[in-house]
Parts: structure tokens; C-alpha cells; sequence
């Protein structure tokens, strides 16, 4: 799909799936993070009241990697490593340049537009039916990967998929039911 023609963020999440979990697979080396972190960025660009960026796929990359270094650094956070002390610095040399160009602290109006946003989304989760919903929380709220899901509900890892898209499109209704462009 050309870039032009996506008609919300989400969608272009979609169709680069793949290559932002292989981007963000390259810079921490983990699998089931690079899966959380899209799937994080799917939800972001989901709620994202913003005009359409000229170049969406930059765009989410960027998106992409900030949400890798947030993630770096609250794993740094619970080990106790200070930020600035590089030179016992356990993060590879790519996960210092995520860290250098990742934005600080959120604006105001982004934490209340986030907070109203995940209001929305915690009643459509609620309104999923049992096994979706179990699915969806074990996957984001437990952080297991697709693979671990499938193997604790005894599922295949196809109907794990399938279970987290059918998720993503009533969450995605959700919103825009509230107004929100997604």
C-alpha cells in the first residue's frame, strides 16, 4: 500500500508490522519486546488525534523506537543503572543512540488525552468476549509472547493471532466511536 493512501495510523502499523518488529528486534535483541513494542505502537497510533505525517512509515518508526528506549529505560530504572554512567553500561551501542534520540517527558495535554484514550480502551477490553480478552491480557498485560499464550491456553499460535487482531479492530471501533481518528 503506498504511503498516501493510508487513511489512519494504525493502518500503516498493519501494513509495516512486520518490518518494525524486525527493526526493533535488531535493537534489543528480544522478540517477545519487539512484538510488545508494536503492538504498543499500534495502539498509540490508534489513538492519535494528530493530522497524518507526510511519511507515516518514519513516522512509526520513530514512534517504534521511543517506545523500545522507554522500555530500556525502565528496565534500567528497576536494576538500578544510572543513565548516564556509560562506561559499565550493559546496552549495546544501538541501544545508546535509541536512548540519545528518544523525546523526554510527556506534554499535559498528551497525558490526559492518553488517559481518556485508555478509559476507552479498558471498556472495550472488558467487552471482548472471554477468550479474546484472555488472550489480549496475557499478551499485553502479562507481557508472555504469542508463543507462551498459545501454550498456556493450549491454542495454536494462529488462533493467538487471530484472537489479539479481532482485540485491535474492536479496540480501533472503539475509538472511533469516541471521535477519535484511527
Amino acid at each position: 500500500m503506498p504511503q498516501g493512501s493510508f487513511q489512519s495510523l494504525a493502518q500503516a502499523v498493519e501494513a509495516h508490522y512486520d518490518e518494525l518488529r524486525r527493526f526493533v528486534l535488531r535493537r534489543t535483541g528480544s522478540q517477545a519486546l519487539a512484538e510488545d513494542v508494536v503492538q504498543e505502537t499500534w495502539i498509540r497510533a490508534s489513538t492519535s488525534a494528530g493530522a497524518m505525517p507526510d511519511n507515516p512509515r518514519a513516522y512509526l518508526y520513530r514512534m517504534a523506537g521511543n517506545i523500545a528506549v522507554d522500555h530500556l529505560r525502565r528496565v534500567r530504572r528497576q536494576e538500578g543503572l544510572e543513565t548516564a554512567a556509560w562506561d559499565d553500561d550493559p546496552l549495546s551501542v544501538s541501544d545508546r543512540a535509541l536512548l540519545e534520540i528518544a523525546s523526554s517527558e510527556p506534554i499535559a495535554d498528551e497525558v490526559a488525552a492518553a488517559r481518556e484514550e485508555l478509559a476507552i480502551l479498558s471498556t472495550a477490553i472488558r467487552e471482548l468476549p472471554e477468550k479474546c480478552r484472555l488472550v489480549f491480557l496475557l499478551y499485553r498485560g502479562e507481557g508472555l509472547t504469542m508463543r507462551e499464550v498459545a501454550r498456556r491456553l493450549d491454542i495454536s499460535e494462529k488462533t493467538v493471532e487471530n484472537h489479539l487482531a479481532r482485540a485491535m479492530v474492536h479496540c480501533r471501533r472503539k475509538l472511533r466511536e469516541a471521535g477519535r481518528k484511527v
